[in-house]
């Protein structure tokens, strides 16, 4: 029950945040004939949102479980503070060298370092069990399910790659092959904590495929919030904080969204193999553009 009413809650919530983000771009509303665009707007949000959770629903349905927890659902708590422990780690550390200047050239870095050891000190000393393996997907299920989720990945990608500014070039080819590596650890690390850990212990405690789905997928999204608006907060700059947070808002959505795909590729597949793979490639168009 109490899944449910935060599922509803996180909807509502995103619901409004995307209204507020149509409405508020400069020059969508005419003063003239504001009524009409903010039904429409609110017509067309319900619409989505209708459909998306439809969709969502029948992406989840079923009751096949390949993983469960190894602490039962007591392990949702302890992952919450593997959660909160690293991103208070990644804040301090990406603080410090905000303040010198230097957070462009050691996010990444520090990111893959904070998100990959602290995981592995929770799962070494016990504090998290890695899940146990019930069964394994049919190949059949695998093939079709890791043709569809790469297909979209590489798209997604593309798309993303394709907005390059005009004179850009490829980095030399040791260059790439380090940034393709850390690429691959860092989707690799975030799997692990989001979807093989905290999605698999929310399905043991709400027996929710669709709230477990959609619950870890806005905590990856949340995850990512405070990073992005930690510069203005940094240096007490109201007014860019305030554009910031609009400015993130399509990024936390689509964060969110990407994370609904691959919660429903490890729900339907299991396989650590594939949700790691589609979260990189859906990184590399973006990461060739940011440099990490």
């Amino acid at each position: 029950m109490i899944a449910r009413r935060l599922s509803l809650a996180f909807a509502v919530a995103l619901a409004v945040l995307s209204y507020w983000f149509m409405i508020s771009a400069p020059g969508v509303v005419d003063p003239e004939f504001a009524s009409t665009i903010y039904v429409f707007f609110a017509s067309a949000l319900t619409a989505i949102f209708g459909l998306a959770f439809m969709a969502l629903r029948f992406a989840t349905a079923g009751s096949q479980i390949y993983w469960v927890p190894g602490l039962g659902s007591q392990q949702v708590r302890r992952i919450a503070l593997l959660i909160a422990t690293a991103l208070a780690i990644h804040l301090c550390v990406s603080w410090f060298f905000d303040l010198q200047g230097r957070l462009d050239e050691t996010a990444g870095v520090v990111g893959l370092i904070v998100w990959t050891t602290v995981p592995a000190i929770f799962l070494s000393f016990g504090l998290v069990k890695w899940p146990v393996r019930l069964e394994s997907t049919s190949k059949v299920r695998l093939v079709a399910v890791g043709v569809a989720s790469l297909g979209i990945a590489v798209a997604v990608s593309y798309f993303k790659f394709a907005n390059a500014p005009e004179g850009y070039s490829t980095p030399p080819l040791n260059a790439l092959l380090i940034r393709l590596a850390r690429l691959g650890a860092a989707a690799a690390a975030e799997e692990v904590v989001f979807r093989i850990l905290l999605l698999t212990a929310l399905l043991s405690l709400t027996s929710s495929r669709l709230s477990a789905v959609f619950l870890s997928s806005v905590f990856f999204g949340l995850t990512h919030a405070p990073l992005a608006l930690m510069h203005s907060i940094v240096h007490a700059d109201w007014p860019m904080l305030a554009y910031a947070a609009q400015s993130y808002l399509p990024e936390f959505l689509m964060q969110t969204l990407f994370g609904l795909l691959l919660g429903v590729i490890w729900l339907r597949t299991g396989s650590i193999v594939l949700i790691v793979a589609t979260h990189a490639i859906m990184n590399v168009g973006p990461s060739m553009l940011s440099g990490f």
